[in-house]
C-alpha cells in the first residue's frame, strides 16, 4: 500500500490484509563491535519508527539484527523461546529488550528446526554460522506467524541466507481484537426514540467523553479518538444494549500467506 526509507538501516511498509493493515518494518542493526553509542542510536530511531506505527496494525520487524540469542529465555518467556542459536552477546541484550518493550515475540527463538534451517549467516570459508536474523512479530498475534526458518537453497548473493516466515492471520485472533474494519456490535438504537432514553444517552456520552478529554495525561490523537470510541461503544451497552439478530452470522475469511 506504501513504503518509506527512514534511514539507510530503517525502511517502513505498510500493507492491506483481510481485516487489518500489516506494517513492516525492515531494518539492519550495527554490528556486535560497533559502538554502543551507535547502537543506542539505531535502536532510538527504530523506537521511533515504531511509535509511528498505526496502533491497531499489526507489526512485523524483520531484518539483520547482528544479534545472537541463544537458549537461554529466562525473565522473557513472553517474547523469546529456547530454540535461538549461539549465546546471547550485547547485541541480543538490546533487541531481546526492544522486543520485550514493544511485545513482539521473536519468531526464530520459537520454532524448532535443525540448526541448518536455524542458521542465517555463514563465514566466508563456511565454518562459521550464526543465527542473527530474525522475524518478529506483535504478541497479540504470535500464533499468526506459523513459522519462520533460513532457505539454504535461495541463491540472494549474500553470506546471509533468506530467512521465510508463513504467517497466517487467525480467524480468532482477528475476532477478539476489536478489528476497527469489521462491523461492530449493533446497538437496540430503537430506544432513542424514547425522549428520557435520549436524554440518559447524551449526558452519559458527554459525562465520559470529558472526562476523557480533560484527562491530565498526554496522549496521542489516535489514543483520544480509540477512547472515544470505547466512550461510545460503552455507553450504548449500558443505556441500549445489544440488538437482536435474527439473521444467520456468516464466517470470516482469513488470510494465507
Amino acid at each position: 500500500m506504501q513504503w518509506e526509507a527512514i534511514s539507510s538501516r530503517i525502511m517502513t511498509a505498510r500493507f492491506n490484509s483481510k481485516g487489518r493493515k500489516v506494517s513492516i518494518i525492515q531494518c539492519y542493526a550495527p554490528t556486535n563491535n560497533a559502538d554502543l553509542e551507535k547502537k543506542e542510536e539505531f535502536y532510538r530511531q527504530l523506537q521511533a519508527t515504531m511509535d509511528n506505527t498505526p496502533a491497531g496494525d499489526i507489526k512485523i520487524l524483520m531484518g539483520d539484527m547482528n544479534a545472537k540469542l541463544g537458549p537461554d529465555n529466562t525473565g522473557r518467556e513472553l517474547i523469546m523461546g529456547r530454540e535461538a542459536l549461539g549465546e546471547m552477546n550485547e547485541n541480543g541484550e538490546l533487541f531481546a529488550d526492544f522486543c520485550a518493550f514493544n511485545e513482539l515475540v521473536i519468531g526464530g527463538s520459537v520454532y524448532k528446526h535443525k540448526d541448518i534451517h536455524k542458521a542465517t549467516w555463514v563465514s566466508p570459508d563456511g565454518q562459521t554460522k550464526n543465527q542473527i536474523d530474525f522475524i518478529s512479530i506483535s504478541r497479540k498475534w504470535r500464533r499468526s506467524l506459523l513459522d519462520t526458518k533460513a532457505r539454504r537453497g535461495a541463491d540472494v548473493g549474500s553470506d546471509h541466507y533468506l530467512v521465510q516466515g508463513t504467517i497466517q492471520i487467525k480467524l480468532k485472533a482477528f475476532r477478539e481484537s476489536g478489528a476497527a474494519d469489521r462491523p461492530q456490535a449493533k446497538f437496540n438504537t430503537q430506544k432513542l426514540k424514547d425522549q428520557a432514553t435520549k436524554d440518559i444517552f447524551i449526558a452519559s456520552i458527554r459525562k465520559k467523553a470529558e472526562t476523557q478529554i480533560n484527562t491530565s495525561e498526554k496522549v496521542s490523537v489516535e489514543k483520544h479518538w480509540d477512547n472515544l470510541k470505547t466512550v461510545w461503544s460503552q455507553t450504548c451497552m449500558e443505556v441500549l444494549g445489544r440488538k437482536r439478530d435474527r439473521t444467520n452470522s456468516g464466517s470470516l475469511r482469513t488470510l494465507g500467506n
